[in-house]
């Protein structure tokens, strides 16, 4: 699927959520998002605020995730963290899957954590869950993805991007499991316009790339 980076910006959450990234890497962010008018931008969570300001009337949405990397939070916590950010004016919620719970095998949990955060933002605004791809085994990702849709969020994210990349086969074992049920979003490690065609093809909904490469990426794909 050759899309043209005007299109392909509309489909990416461009990010930098790294522990040393500063406010110039998210003033920059911001700046960039506005001129390619990404769908989001993700930065660390204590700069909603200033992104919700600084966004208003761009057309860009303020991506927020409600939890650490291994989602090992209190259910409460998240829940409570994700209302904070759609009341501030976020329209959908990043959350990892606790992924200490799912290899100790305790499904039920995993269901009642991820379905605690989306009763609290409400039908309305979608939940996108991170299952971490890079850390599963093919089995575990399909039984991952079938958690993600009995607990009634809308989206399945492969990874952070902080525990390895996310390849093509990944993608296609998400894809497999998903079944339509959910859309599936793409992120960690996608690096060139090569990547994210192939994943296209596959039926990906969203990407989550860092800032610096989608800038690449869009630009590659006006110049092709």
């Amino acid at each position: 699927m050759a899309m043209n980076g005007r299109e392909l910006a509309r489909m990416i959450d461009s990010t930098d959520v790294s522990t040393l990234a500063t406010k110039r890497d998210v003033d920059e962010m911001i700046a960039q998002a506005k001129e390619y008018k990404f769908f989001a931008i993700n930065a660390p969570a204590s700069y909603f605020p200033y992104l919700v300001e600084n966004l208003k009337g761009s057309g860009v949405n303020p991506g927020f995730g409600c939890c650490r990397w291994s989602g090992a939070d209190p259910t409460h916590v998240k829940a409570a963290c994700a209302k904070w950010a759609i009341d501030l004016g976020a329209q959908e919620i990043d959350m990892v899957m606790n992924l200490s719970y799912f290899k100790s095998g305790m499904y039920d949990d995993v269901v009642r954590d991820i379905g605690t955060v989306k009763d609290a933002i409400g039908r309305e605004h979608a939940l996108k869950v991170i299952i971490e791809a890079p850390l599963q085994s093919d089995e575990e990702i399909i039984k991952a993805v079938e958690l993600v849709i009995a607990s009634g969020a809308d989206c399945v994210k492969s990874a952070t991007g902080m525990e390895g990349g996310t390849t093509i086969h990944h993608v296609e074992t998400i894809m497999k499991a998903a079944k339509g049920k959910v859309w599936v979003k793409a992120a960690g490690g996608i690096r060139n316009l090569e990547t994210v065609d192939r994943m296209l093809d596959l039926g990906v909904s969203r990407f989550g790339i860092n800032y610096r490469s989608a800038k690449l990426i869009c630009d590659a794909a006006n110049n092709r």
